[in-house]
């Protein structure tokens, strides 16, 4: 007996959503000293829970759909025909989807639609803090949430995806879930204990351990792949409603891979920004150094100047002076005029050096304000990013 005639005959309701977790944590943004290169951030999505008919009643006709006359699936939008292509869904596959109708909203008409109908079954309750889709057998409709960038269409389509599959294993016998179950553990397990599927799947079972072999079934089949595929078993069946789960594990690592491209340019171009202004702050610090020390001999020479002018003209041309000017520069004991005068020929020559170098440094330090506005657009455009994976953060004020 198909599990949806076992719900109905209880009258229980099952509503089914795909919950992420809390956003990553926001990217910082580069200070005025940009010091910190920030670390990667792990995106992930946590799934949903499926209840639909059994394909016979799907292809039947004059039926009856949980109470609601259903003589024939329903003729499906632009929308939903092309999310069955983007899903690479199957004839069976695309009836589970046709029949949903379903409806892709942004944050303000998604709120509150796939909040819990009471139901206590074999489903984690939809979570308040990520819900990106659900699927309520009680009337056979989905609701998927859908991020306004299109960066995240991927998204969508594996949302779609997942729930798909959830609602497809309620279609299969007893005998072919018993199956599906144990091999779907094992191939779970398999995975690496770092892969965050597994927390993905902890957080869509949720308190409903039951709920575990249709979750199983559903991140497996949108997220998982492996050369030649996997058991053979397993692979009959997703083939009945996706007809090519290599290219639908695609859309997954896609979409994600673009948030781990973004991820690794930003991180890329922080490190870049921190060693070159780096280095800039140190050549700005030995400009800093070498203007004091020359201005310091600049105050020394004017000081030497003012003494020997105030000296009597006969003591004044019996005065000897020798200098080491700071660089090391020798000036040998010579009357006072010929040291001060080849000392005033060192501090213009130093003064002219100084200048030449500030000209390169002002342009450096331009080219970095440009390039720390560049990379903090960067920073500011992942945020704005990833913030759109979870609709109550962009619902709220």
């Amino acid at each position: 007996m198909p599990q949806w005639v076992r719900d109905e005959a209880t009258g229980q309701a099952v509503p089914v959503g795909w919950s992420t977790p809390p956003p990553p944590p926001r990217r910082d943004g580069l200070g005025a000293t940009a010091r910190a290169v920030i670390a990667l951030v792990v995106v992930a999505l946590v799934g949903v829970v499926g209840v639909t008919l059994a394909p016979d009643v799907l292809t039947a006709a004059g039926v009856t759909v949980r109470g609601i006359n259903a003589p024939r699936i329903p003729a499906p939008t632009p929308a939903l025909v092309a999310l069955g292509d983007e899903a690479f869904l199957t004839d069976a596959g695309r009836d589970l989807l046709y029949l949903s109708q379903a409806e892709l909203l942004g944050a303000a008409d998604f709120a509150g639609r796939c909040d819990d109908r009471g139901w206590l079954g074999a489903s984690a309750t939809p979570q308040a803090d990520g819900t990106v889709g659900c699927y309520w057998p009680d009337d056979g409709s989905i609701v998927v949430y859908r991020p306004d960038d299109e960066r995240l269409h991927g998204s969508v389509v594996e949302t779609v995806a997942h729930e798909v599959l959830h609602a497809a294993w309620d279609t299969l016998t007893r005998d072919e879930q018993t199956v599906a179950t144990a091999l779907l553990a094992v191939e779970v397990a398999s995975l690496d204990p770092a892969d965050p599927v597994h927390e993905q799947i902890a957080g869509s079972v949720g308190d409903h351990p039951e709920a575990t072999a249709t979750e199983h079934f559903a991140y497996v089949g949108t997220q998982v792949w492996r050369d030649g595929g996997l058991d053979p078993q397993l692979e009959r069946i997703y083939a009945r409603f996706v007809a090519d789960r290599a290219a639908l594990v695609g859309v997954h690592t896609a979409w994600t891979g673009r948030l781990d491209d973004l991820e690794a340019e930003i991180t890329a171009a922080q490190e870049g920004f921190e060693q070159r202004y780096t280095a800039n702050a140190q050549t700005r610090a030995q400009h800093a150094a070498d203007t004091a020390t020359v201005q310091a001999y600049r105050e020394l020479l004017d000081a030497k100047d003012a003494e020997v002018a105030a000296l009597a003209p006969a003591q004044r041309e019996r005065v000897l002076l020798s200098w080491t000017w700071h660089d090391g520069t020798e000036l040998p004991m010579a009357p006072a005029a010929t040291t001060l005068a080849a000392a005033r020929a060192l501090l213009a020559r130093d003064d002219a050096d100084l200048a030449a170098r500030a000209a390169p440094l002002a342009a450096a330090e331009a080219e970095l304000a440009a390039e720390e506005a560049r990379v903090t657009a960067m920073v500011d455009d992942y945020n704005t990013l990833v913030t759109q994976l979870d609709p109550t953060v962009q619902e709220a004020p």
